[in-house]
């Protein structure tokens, strides 16, 4: 059952595997259960512990007000079981980290995991903010779209929504560790597995973000 709360609407950034800078990010942000926390999904793939932040996932479900969407990785990992074509395409874009932190083949990853992914939602929607992985096509509403757009459409690429809310996205890495910023969206995938890179968490009322990387480094900064 979702909690009723008054607290923070945050906004979480590809994660990539990078469970020590969630776990930095979740003290230096304070993560607290009046928060709206929105992962914005890519937990898996090219970080060394997909696994670890898929626990992290399911067990602060429990703990916050947690909602995880779709990443367009998760969809890999999904669609891998259904073919060889799918499989290879998978582990040809971080799936082979994955498999390495569980230590197993696809075959060998527990029904707790597939059903995780299974439960991630494309999108979630406040009265000024829509939450999606990747973008939007301007003209549809929201529960219209294709998984294909909401999941793989790139930053540049996105265009205002026809509801005139403040698109919130990840998917599309942004160099030089600052997100995106258009007049109508904003990008806070901000290259967390890349050595340089930092796992951003957004305060979409206030501005304010916090970032951390696998070193436990951190900073705080505003829009």
């Amino acid at each position: 059952m979702m909690k009723e709360n008054l607290g923070r609407k945050l906004a979480i950034g590809d994660i990539h595997g990078c469970l020590k800078a969630l776990k930095t990010l979740e003290e230096f942000a304070g993560f607290c259960e009046s928060d709206t926390i929105i992962a914005l999904g890519d937990y898996i793939d090219r970080g060394s512990d997909s696994k670890g932040v898929m626990d992290w996932m399911i067990a602060a479900r429990e703990k916050y007000n947690l909602i995880t969407l779709l990443g367009n990785h998760e969809e890999m990992m999904a669609e891998s079981r259904l073919c060889a074509e799918a499989y290879y395409f998978w582990t040809m874009n971080g799936g082979d980290q994955t498999l390495n932190s569980f230590g197993s083949s696809i075959g060998g990853i527990p029904d707790e995991y597939w059903e995780f992914i299974k439960s991630c939602k494309l999108f979630y929607e406040t009265d000024d903010h829509i939450f999606v992985h990747a973008g939007l096509d301007p003209l549809l509403p929201p529960e219209e779209q294709e998984t294909d757009v909401m999941c793989w459409l790139r930053f540049r690429d996105l265009k205002p929504h026809v509801s005139n809310k403040t698109i919130i996205c990840g998917h599309t890495p942004q160099r030089g560790n600052m997100p995106g910023i258009l007049p109508h969206a904003i990008c806070i995938d901000t290259y967390a597995f890349n050595h340089r890179g930092y796992l951003t968490c957004l305060d979409v009322e206030s501005g304010e973000y916090w970032q951390a990387n696998n070193k436990g480094d951190t900073h705080k900064h505003s829009l």
